[in-house]
């Protein structure tokens, strides 16, 4: 009798009925997170519906540290200076207020809308910030004592400023304030003038004569009230003591007329409000923020005006004329005077000058911070306002500037002698979108593919079901069709009827009455089922000895003899015809220091690179510079063994410097370091690894005073037109005749991250002395117009001609010294890789010298002892091309494809192989011989009856002896051949 198929046949319905729930159950969980995948991109953009800060203790949009890192950006603050009119003026070329400024008190990530108070020369300032005593408003609001922003302002110490900074702790913005005793040259911070539970920015700060006190406008929209918020505080407690006087709802008819049914009971939101006295009342600009989604503009211009700051707010007239909007409904506002993009959100102080009024725009058309506007008042009377562009202000658009790409805010005063003087802030950044790439990126993209597949599988299933419950349907309906029998005979293979249930055919369900599967099916052969022992004996070697060659490398012997070390093929070892012999050579290099550093985003690079320095050159002195690293990074590189940690001084070097990007912080590296660390030097990127001892390298670093190591391509065939950058500014630069560039730019590159430096010697005067003035001129020679790392290699560049021009034979061979084919290097990092020394890791996975690092003992990594505090921002741009998804599993791919490479290449591995397989076979004659379970692994009952409620009559065969030393044979053939092949491949 078949025990298993009448079984079968006793749970067919209750199974059917399981099958059908989980069929329906799965269904709808996969349409449920479908829809969840499908809305994600479409809500909160770029990081969607599904956060990735939902599975991270730590926040992805923003740093701790003092000037960490913002999504929102890294605005800073700066000098503007007008000679005669606002409409000229000059942007200080550093900012004069930044997140640094403020270190010891809070850690903020940037500063922005500045607003200037400068107190009149006639309330002389006491030290301690005594009370300011203010006169009368002019006729034009010119020489208003005290409101400042109305007119002229004297010139008197000292001065404030108000401003937002963003707190790193609450992620919320706070109003801070600062003092110049100096004509706004430089700023102290006195602490955060205004906090509240919600946002905070635009700090409008003016005096009131009505009141005889300070008053603040802040914008205050995130406390969703639709309320804006007046601010006062006393003359004595200036310029803290800010406590709230009231909250205005102003008359704004055009919000109940454009707000939309799910809009329903939202308040609208005010931001950026301005007031300026002219011609005899105050003049109340503020901007209403609608939603493009809702066919509102994004932004729309509103003008009030009033008696006193605290009384009627009056609508202006051409507030109900409306304004033009193409998003809204009918392509026209009903209530407002402005809804371009490019002009209704207001950017700073509005004031008057010559009897005219004036206000600055922000010009978010494109994105935010795009460009700074300055607006004025042609007709502004009773019954109309009219205004227009007289003056547009752009960042600067050259990548390194502190307002390189952004700039949205001004507050300008005009000083007694006529000219003008104000605040204004940039960003160097666009937005946050580089460090959001470099960390959440590639979840983005992994929602985007399981996206794909949910779907995908949902389609497979269905048809499944389809096919599984359709099959009476599909048969009989079909079979009048030309293609009827093919259809039925297609699903006679796929879905077999058996009493009115429809099942999987043959062998996966049941099993007949021969003790075989499907309808009719026999036993196999002896032979055939000694073959399944055999192979699950040869998986399991295999898998055994692959896990102990990943995890414990070194129990694994692989012999270096199946590594083979071409020349690089685009780049064989260049050695000029006459070298230059430096006459001071050979050195001393004994007391050899090797130099790096790097930022947050290499921490894992850093700490492949010093381990294997800690296991190759244990007794060489290592110092890392401090780049950019996060507070907790610097508590755990402090506790590092044998590792010197110092700080790169940033505030010696002009601002280019700071910029990671123009690499100019190397050369400068390489001079600090050979000055204060040692008179040998040896640069390596965190991104490298030993891989043997440095002894050939100090080999030639004595003989010839200078090290690096050759790299594929060359200056002249750098960029397009090739060698444009070179030609056009390194050449020039270094007065290098047409002749000579001919000579040497195709000559190939020297690596800017493989350099080795003696103190004194002719490389130093003649490569690293012109290399340091080509990293502090950004214009001509390290960081020219247009650059980036397609078009311009930067230090590499401008070292590789300059090593080339002076003849020196120092680039040693890439494929011995920074070989980046990372699979030519054994797998157990603790074994030679001779010949090669230095590896190229990079980006690529493992890093295998990080479970190496070692520590200090006792040592304490915490931040609050580490010797400096963090106040360089992370820049992450660098890290952008290997932060996608597809980078980063095509990384670990490679990874696996090194590691199948280095394996199957590995003579000991195959030998391990062999060993398991034969202790299985040991182990199985041993059960033979002193049987404790029987031979088809089931336990036995007293008499001898299996425990298996099925009794099968195909029997698992044991195998002989003869076909576990075939198996043997056979595999120890393919370990020959997968040898010999993988050693040519590598």
């Amino acid at each position: 009798m078949d025990v298993g198929s009448e079984q079968a046949g006793k749970l067919q319905p209750g199974t059917k009925h399981r099958f059908n729930n989980c069929i329906l159950v799965y269904i709808f969980i996969s349409l449920g997170l479908a829809l969840v995948l499908f809305l994600d991109p479409l809500v909160d953009r770029p990081a969607g519906l599904v956060k990735l800060q939902w599975f991270s203790r730590k926040p992805l949009s923003h740093g701790l540290d003092a000037c960490s890192w913002d999504y929102e950006g890294s605005w800073k603050i700066g000098l503007a200076k007008g000679a005669s009119d606002p409409l000229s003026l000059n942007i200080s070329s550093e900012p004069v207020l930044t997140c640094a400024n403020l270190v010891n008190r809070t850690a903020v990530s940037f500063v922005a809308d500045p607003f200037l108070f400068i107190p009149p020369e006639t309330s002389a300032p006491q030290p301690l910030l005594a009370s300011f005593l203010f006169g009368n408003r002019g006729s034009d609001g010119v020489g208003v004592v005290g409101s400042v922003g109305s007119g002229d302002a004297a010139a008197a110490d000292p001065w404030f400023a108000f401003y937002e900074m963003k707190n790193l702790e609450r992620y919320i913005g706070e109003l801070g304030v600062a003092v110049s005793y100096n004509r706004g040259a430089s700023w102290h911070h006195l602490g955060t003038a205004l906090s509240e539970p919600f946002h905070l920015s635009f700090p409008h700060v003016l005096y009131d004569n009505m009141t005889g006190q300070y008053l603040m406008f802040a914008e205050t929209s995130k406390a969703h009230d639709g309320a804006i918020r007046v601010y006062g505080t006393s003359l004595f407690k200036f310029p803290f003591g800010w406590e709230l006087l009231e909250r205005r709802y102003p008359d704004d008819g055009g919000w109940p007329a454009t707000r939309r049914w799910f809009q329903f009971g939202a308040p609208a939101k005010y931001v950026d409000t301005a007031p300026v006295w002219f011609e005899n009342r105050w003049w109340i600009f503020t901007t209403r923020v609608g939603s493009p989604g809702a066919r509102q503009p994004k932004y729309t211009l509103l003008l009030y005006t009033a008696d006193t700051l605290l009384g009627e707010w009056r609508p202006h007239p051409s507030n109900f004329e409306g304004a033009a909007a193409a998003v809204a409904l009918g392509g026209r506002v009903p209530f407002g005077i402005s809804a371009d993009a490019r002009s209704a959100r207001s950017g700073g102080r509005p004031f008057v000058f010559n009897g005219t009024l004036y206000r600055w725009a922000q010009d978010c058309s494109r994105y935010y911070g795009e460009a700074l506007l300055l607006m004025r008042a042609d007709v502004a009377n009773d019954s109309s306002y009219v205004e227009r562009v007289t003056a547009r202000y752009e960042p600067r658009h050259d990548a390194m500037s502190w307002n390189a790409e952004r700039l949205h805010h001004a507050d300008v005063q005009r000083m007694p002698d006529g000219s003008w003087v104000g605040l204004v802030d940039g960003d160097r950044y666009g937005d946050g979108t580089a460090h959001f790439i470099a960390r959440e990126q590639w979840f983005v993209e992994l929602k985007a593919l399981l996206l794909r597949l949910v779907v995908l599988q949902l389609v497979l299933v269905g048809l499944a079901v389809a096919l599984l419950y359709g099959a009476p349907f599909l048969q009989s309906g079909w079979r009048a069709t030309v293609y009827g029998p093919y259809i039925s005979s297609l699903l006679s293979r796929l879905v077999l009827p058996v009493k009115g249930h429809f099942v999987l055919p043959s062998a996966f369900l049941y099993r007949n009455g021969g003790g075989g599967y499907g309808s009719g099916s026999s036993c196999y052969s002896p032979m055939t089922r000694q073959l399944g022992p055999v192979a699950t004996k040869v998986a399991v070697a295999v898998a055994v000895s692959v896990g102990v060659m990943a995890f414990l490398p070194w129990l694994v012997y692989c012999p270096r003899w199946p590594i083979s070390v071409p020349p690089f093929p685009s780049s064989p070892h260049y050695v000029p015809d006459l070298p230059y012999i430096d006459p001071e050579a050979p050195y001393n290099v004994t007391n050899l220091a090797v130099v790096t550093g790097c930022s947050a985003t290499f921490m894992d690079r850093l700490e492949n690179l010093v381990a294997s320095l800690q296991h190759w050159a244990p007794n060489t002195r290592v110092v890392v510079y401090d780049m950019g690293f996060t507070s907790d990074q610097l508590g755990e590189i402090r506790c590092w063994s044998g590792i010197e940690l110092r700080r790169f001084p940033w505030e010696k070097y002009p601002s280019h410097v700071r910029d990671l990007r123009t690499y100019a912080f190397k050369g400068l590296t390489f001079e600090l370091a050979l000055r204060e660390v040692s008179n040998v030097v040896l640069w390596l990127d965190c991104g490298l690894e030993l891989r043997g001892p440095l002894a050939s390298v100090a080999e030639t670093l004595a003989a010839n005073g200078h090290v690096s190591v050759q790299q594929s391509s060359a200056p002249g065939r750098q960029g397009y037109p090739f060698g444009v950058m070179s030609e056009k500014y390194v050449r020039r630069f270094f007065n290098f005749t047409d002749e000579e560039f001919q000579r040497i730019k195709d000559m190939p590159y020297c690596a800017g991250g493989f350099q080795g430096f003696v103190r004194g010697s002719a490389a130093h005067k003649r490569i690293l002395d012109p290399l340091v003035a080509c990293s502090l001129d950004p214009e001509s020679c390290i960081a020219p117009p247009g650059h980036n790392r397609g078009q311009h290699c930067y230090d590499q560049t401008a070292g590789t001609l300059l090593i080339r021009h002076n003849n020196f034979s120092t680039c040693l061979p890439r494929e011995l010294y920074a070989t980046s084919s990372t699979r030519k290097v054994s797998y157990d990092p603790r074994s030679s890789s001779s010949p090669i020394v230095v590896a190229s890791r990079r980006y690529r996975q493992p890093k295998p010298y990080r479970g190496l690092l070692r520590r200090q003992r006792n040592c304490s990594s915490d931040p609050s002892f580490n010797p400096w505090r963090t106040i360089a921002s992370e820049h992450t741009e660098s890290t952008i091309s290997h932060a996608s998804l597809s980078k980063t599993m095509g990384g670990y791919a490679g990874a696996l494809a090194d590691f199948a490479v280095q394996s199957a290449s590995c003579l000991g591995l195959h030998v391990t192989i062999q060993l398991v397989f034969w202790m299985q076979v040991l182990f199985l004659v041993l059960q033979i011989r002193f049987p404790l379970l029987s031979n088809d692994g089931m336990a036995r009952r007293s008499g001898g009856a299996h425990t298996h409620p099925v009794a099968s009559a195909c029997m698992t065969v044991a195998p002989s002896l003869k076909m576990m030393a075939a198996a043997s044979a056979t595999m120890a053939m393919i370990s020959f051949a997968v040898v010999a092949f993988t050693g040519r491949i590598v």
